[in-house]
């Protein structure tokens, strides 16, 4: 069991003005000083996930953060949560990933997925049909593009005429390739099929829901050879009490949790029916906070009621805690809880986890 912390590329309000120069600069400095403390904290990963279009996003894309904290970080690994493949052509996302696998010397990892946000598609004019067609694509000229040699690629979305993929991959045959998608039975058999692992969102769980899906999963997985690793992100706060943690965190994931569920992304629990129902107390139990004894059994109960391998942590959202706050966190959450759990639990040996990071 190994822990990763995300960089959550946004900070403010929905939709609030444009940010200053200074403020930008000051943001995108803080955001990379969380991915420098993570490492120092003991995390085992730090993800970047994917944003656009929005006043309160410093980072558009992935991979210009993780360009930068390749060459920021010594030894954990970089990997995005999630790239939306669609918004790319595969060829231009591959030489990006491609020079970020090689300034980290093989510490990168991709999820990548579908994608659901219909501003994304709308700020590059992409059409919003097809796009599962678009995505199986995105994942054949990759396969392609990782075997060193120019290749033509004629689909019905992409094009590549005598591509070349250059620099290569620092991993041979290219960095581990994450999943990212668990709306449906059709989604998590593609995980199995183009992935090393199935990535999971930070949505609260139904218990007997969760179970049908990972046994699909692990399914699929062994039935192409495959071993399977699964993925859960959590928010959480580390604090002295669960009450003290609850206070100064809760409040923020019971606003990003009712943006998703106006946007219909978050549906089909029973206990999360209305906005209503999306309060601190009902939310507590799906969240990884409390004091650090607290935390590391949750943890642990993921590990081994859910057979979660993996887990993601978000300290952030959009409205806070603050950036001091956070990297207070990082520090807090990495001593108290990561290196405990690291220390116990060995080492990770999987084709999901890039060679040089498996410690």
């Amino acid at each position: 069991m190994r822990i990763g912390y995300l960089i959550d590329l946004h900070k403010g309000g929905y939709d609030q003005p444009i940010p200053t120069p200074e403020d930008a600069n000051r943001t995108m400095e803080a955001m990379i000083e969380e991915g420098i403390l993570a490492e120092k904290a003991g995390f085992h990963s730090i993800q970047v996930p994917d944003r656009h279009g929005r006043t309160e996003c410093y980072f558009p894309g992935p991979m210009q953060l993780l360009t930068l904290l390749a060459r920021e970080t010594e030894r954990v690994a970089i990997g995005t949560y999630t790239c939306v493949a669609t918004l790319y052509h595969p060829m231009h996302a591959a030489e990006q990933f491609s020079v970020i696998d090689n300034l980290s010397k093989g510490r990168l990892y991709t999820t990548i997925s579908r994608g659901y946000h219909v501003g994304y598609w709308q700020q590059f004019g992409i059409p919003q049909e097809k796009l599962l067609g678009r995505f199986k694509e995105f994942v054949s000229v990759w396969n392609d593009a990782m075997k060193g040699k120019r290749f033509d690629y004629d689909g019905k979305h992409y094009c590549v005429e005598q591509g070349l993929l250059t620099p290569q991959p620092y991993q041979r045959g290219g960095w581990p390739i994450w999943g990212g998608g668990n709306a449906n039975d059709d989604a998590i058999r593609r995980c199995a099929e183009y992935a090393d692992c199935w990535t999971c969102d930070p949505y609260p769980l139904k218990k007997e829901v969760w179970d049908e899906q990972r046994g699909k999963y692990a399914e699929y997985a062994r039935e192409l050879g495959k071993k399977p690793f699964v993925v859960l992100m959590r928010d959480g706060w580390v604090a002295d009490s669960f009450e003290d943690a609850a206070q100064e965190f809760g409040r923020y994931f019971v606003d990003e949790l009712k943006f998703y569920h106006r946007a219909g992304i978050f549906k089909n629990h029973p206990d999360f029916q209305s906005e209503a129902d999306i309060t601190s107390e009902r939310c507590a139990p799906h969240l990884v906070m409390g004091s650090p004894q607290q935390c590391i059994e949750q943890l642990e109960r993921y590990h081994e009621e859910f057979g979660v391998d993996y887990f993601t942590l978000r300290f952030r959202m959009p409205k806070g805690p603050s950036l001091e706050a956070a990297r207070e966190q990082i520090l807090r959450f990495g001593e108290e809880v990561v290196q405990p759990i690291h220390r116990k639990y060995p080492a990770p040996d999987h084709p999901a986890i890039p060679a040089a990071c498996r410690f």
